[in-house]
């Protein structure tokens, strides 16, 4: 599939110095901007979530703080756990692209002060944005090659002269990784759909015979933000942050070779201890089936707003080889969309056998792993994982 556009700029060191390449992916979600990297050629792959918000200011930042600052812009940007303290929320409404150049340069300049990268190394980057914003490509690719050039992060200043940006749309990272477990013959005579519930957009991206059918690939903004408006609406005082922080998620274990215990999937819901208030018993217990009560109407709901965008986006299914459902939402509305396709012949399939592919490359402790399936980044993570996985030509034994 074919989705790509590279802009690449180059200006030759003057002394023959073996200079670090970067290779990194960015999703820029609403609800947190996703991200991994390769420091060389041989280095482990790392993951990092950020805060999506940037927060721009003429005050110059203390020492402590992190941000971003460009030579030809007035205003300084904080970045992650900065910008979050000037109580920035994330909206919304607002395009992905129109903060992604100070936000990119944060993510850049957190892993270079992280993994020690001198003032001037090479960066091959790939971005996923939703299919609706995929026209803002060239404006942004122009802006960032730009910024790379001469920037300062929190009072260190990098030039990136030697880069390389793409830009695929939300879905392609599944895509590209699963297609690794296919032959050349099956791609070219399958007519796939990958279906995308993220948490500002859904999407789907419809794969013919290999290539990507811009004219029947859509996003819509019918996230998962939508659900928990949803549930704050039929409830007491919640809202959505608090309804998000309640979310809890785990690992499905089963047992493999030699009685092991084996993590086989993951899944998410909402605590509703989590949003309780009340302190008086009698009142706990009201407050606790009316939460449920609010949840379970919130799920019927939101389902039926995503079944008619299905039904009126989908092909026939009878035309559908597979079906590929990911992003961050899934687990709430894995039950109702296998019920959709359950009367229809093709193959459906998820992202937990990638996911658990990279939890096993990323090779974290107990207690990392832990934390990252508790934030559900195994599901979050998988179409960045997937696009990373070819960027850096990264080597797995599917």
């Amino acid at each position: 599939m074919n989705t790509n556009q590279v802009i690449s700029t180059t200006i030759a060191p003057t002394a023959k110095t073996k200079v670090t390449t970067l290779t990194l992916v960015i999703d820029p979600g609403t609800s947190c901007t996703k991200s991994i990297h390769l420091k060389g050629r041989r280095g482990q792959p790392k993951y990092s979530i950020t805060s999506s918000v940037i927060c721009p200011t003429a005050i110059a930042p203390v020492a402590e703080e992190t941000y971003v600052k460009l030579p030809d812009d007035e205003q300084y940007y904080l970045v992650g756990d900065s910008a979050i303290q000037a109580k920035v929320q994330s909206s919304i409404r607002q395009l992905k692209s129109e903060s992604l150049v100070p936000k990119t340069l944060g993510i850049i300049g957190q892993i270079a002060r992280e993994e020690s990268l001198p003032n001037q190394f090479k960066l091959k980057l790939t971005m996923l944005l939703p299919m609706s914003e995929t026209n803002d490509r060239e404006f942004i690719q122009t802006e960032l090659l730009k910024a790379l050039q001469d920037f300062n992060y929190s009072g260190v200043s990098y030039q990136i002269n030697e880069s390389s940006l793409g830009f695929k749309p939300e879905g392609s990272g599944v895509y590209s990784y699963l297609s690794r477990a296919m032959s050349a013959d099956t791609i070219k005579n399958q007519t796939c759909a990958y279906l995308m519930f993220g948490y500002r957009n859904t999407s789907l991206l419809l794969i013919e015979n290999g290539k990507l059918n811009h004219r029947s690939s859509h996003s819509t903004d019918l996230g998962f933000y939508n659900y928990l408006d949803l549930v704050a609406e039929y409830s007491s005082g919640l809202y959505r942050h608090d309804i998000q922080k309640a979310i809890v998620s785990e690992a499905i274990y089963g047992v493999g070779e030699n009685c092991q215990q084996v993590v086989r999937g993951f899944t998410s819901q909402i605590r509703v201890e989590d949003l309780i208030r009340s302190t008086n018993p009698k009142y706990q217990e009201r407050e606790r089936a009316a939460i449920s009560a609010a949840i379970e109407r919130a799920d019927g709901e939101y389902w039926q707003l995503l079944s008619r965008w299905l039904r009126e986006m989908l092909p026939p299914l009878g035309q559908l080889d597979r079906v590929i459902y990911c992003g961050g939402s899934t687990s709430f509305i894995e039950a109702p969309i296998q019920q959709f396709f359950q009367n229809w012949n093709g193959e459906l399939l998820n992202t937990d056998a990638m996911s658990i592919q990279m939890l096993e490359q990323l090779n974290l402790s107990p207690i990392a792993q832990s934390k990252f399936i508790e934030q559900y980044l195994p599901i979050r993570l998988a179409d960045a994982w997937g696009e990373f996985v070819k960027l850096a030509n990264f080597k797995i034994q599917l």
